[in-house]
């Protein structure tokens, strides 16, 4: 028995807005969105189909017509955070406190930082973003786990 297939119900306006975004749209994530959103509305696609044909995770395509029924075409094409957005850890307060605490081997894992940034500052970040960060700043120094977990702290 294979899944369901996705049904987007869509006003005449909304198809109209949604044709014209994949057909004269400059941003090429409106056209892919905007594509995405007719697909689910003909019918014939499973979410895996659509996530096939865009080339997303089937969790991306969710997450969008989620978006969409939720708040219309103006929810789908919404940005959460604006492109090009500086996150807060660029700070250059914050860049000495994480160096320094880093050296001192305050931290024995990502989650340790994570924890400090939400305790300290009130800023919330992922395990994952924390090591994004950590690869930033020290390519060439390993990951915070091997260098103060496996090593033994500071090399």
């Amino acid at each position: 028995m294979g899944r369901n297939r996705t049904l987007l119900k869509l006003s005449a306006s909304q198809r109209g807005q949604l044709d014209h975004r994949v057909r004269s749209d400059a941003d090429a994530r409106a056209r892919e969105r905007a594509q995405c959103a007719l697909w689910a509305a003909s019918g014939q696609h499973t979410l895996e189909d659509l996530a096939r044909l865009s080339g997303r995770r089937r969790s991306t395509i969710q997450n969008w017509l989620a978006k969409f029924k939720a708040d219309g075409v103006a929810g789908l094409m919404a940005r959460d955070t604006p492109p090009g957005s500086v996150s807060p850890i660029a700070d250059p307060e914050i860049q000495a406190e994480l160096q320094a605490g880093w050296k001192a081997g305050r931290w024995q894992s990502a989650s340790q930082v994570a924890a400090w940034l939400k305790d300290a500052r009130g800023i919330v970040r992922s395990r994952k973003s924390i090591y994004y960060w950590l690869g930033k700043q020290r390519r060439d120094a390993g990951s915070l786990r091997s260098r103060a977990g496996r090593r033994g702290g500071e090399p």
